[in-house]
């Protein structure tokens, strides 16, 4: 029963948080507003998970896959936010590049900007802001605020202060997309050596499950103790809540150091 309803967890997470991307790319990131808790679908699914756990295997079973659930959601969530930081990072980098490039080849500014929309999509919405009188640092500044997209106001404050003295954006620019790229080649290198800690932990998540499947091989049923009496259900939640917490403080570490 505990073998059943742990496929119905992993496939309701599946399902549930696989449909994020495929309409991620759908919605412009700034119509999404970030979001600190699981999504209210994937709360529903870990809520299903819950009931059907609870259903085959008690109540022990049905807490152990809600939070086996919830948690798996979480760090896929992470996971997903992490990757579109890591990209918007890149795209900042490769738009100030292409606009320090116009500008080397002798555009203004305000050409610039319009030429560079074309194939740098992060400059479009300030090109049609420009286009229509509007103040393009301030647009910046606030594309600057999504997450992995905080060179943008970096590049507002150089665009402002071009416009208004008259000073060069070139040089300037050319400095801030050295700068900012270095700033990324490190997260890249950082991202990669603690992918080993992240991967450490979630191996060391799944060991309970393995210890189970030890017990059968020697002829136990741990399943029939973890979910017969009350000393087994009390061991089953209390097992799979330390699994769990483990797996978020490797996740939140990691992440701490990452961003240092």
């Amino acid at each position: 029963m505990i073998g059943v309803a742990a496929v119905v967890a992993f496939a309701s997470v599946w399902l549930g948080m696989g449909t994020g991307p495929r309409l991620a790319r759908l919605v412009d990131a700034r119509e999404r507003p970030a979001r600190t808790a699981p999504p209210w679908k994937t709360l529903l699914v870990t809520v299903a998970v819950a009931l059907a756990g609870t259903f085959l295997g008690g109540w022990a079973v049905g807490v152990g896959l809600a939070m086996v659930t919830g948690t798996a959601a979480w760090i896929l969530d992470r996971n997903r936010r992490r990757r579109r930081a890591t990209r918007a990072e890149r795209e900042v980098v490769r738009s100030c590049q292409v606009l320090a490039g116009l500008l080397r080849a002798g555009l203004v500014p305000a050409a610039a900007l319009a030429t560079a929309a074309a194939d740098a999509p992060l400059l479009s919405e300030a090109a049609a802001v420009q286009a229509l009188g509007g103040s393009v640092p301030h647009t910046l500044r606030v594309g600057g605020r999504i997450a992995g997209r905080a060179g943008l106001a970096e590049l507002a404050n150089a665009w402002e202060v071009a416009v208004q003295t008259g000073a060069s954006l070139t040089a300037t620019l050319d400095g801030l997309s050295e700068r900012l790229a270095a700033i990324a080649e490190i997260r890249h290198t950082v991202e990669a050596e603690l992918a080993a800690p992240r991967a450490t932990g979630r191996l060391l998540g799944v060991l309970p499950a393995a210890g189970v499947l030890l017990g059968f091989a020697v002829g136990g049923d741990p399943v029939a103790y973890l979910t017969g009496s009350l000393a087994g259900q009390a061991c089953l939640v209390l097992g799979a809540g330390l699994a769990c917490a483990g797996l978020i403080w490797t996740e939140l570490l990691a992440d701490r150091h990452g961003n240092h």
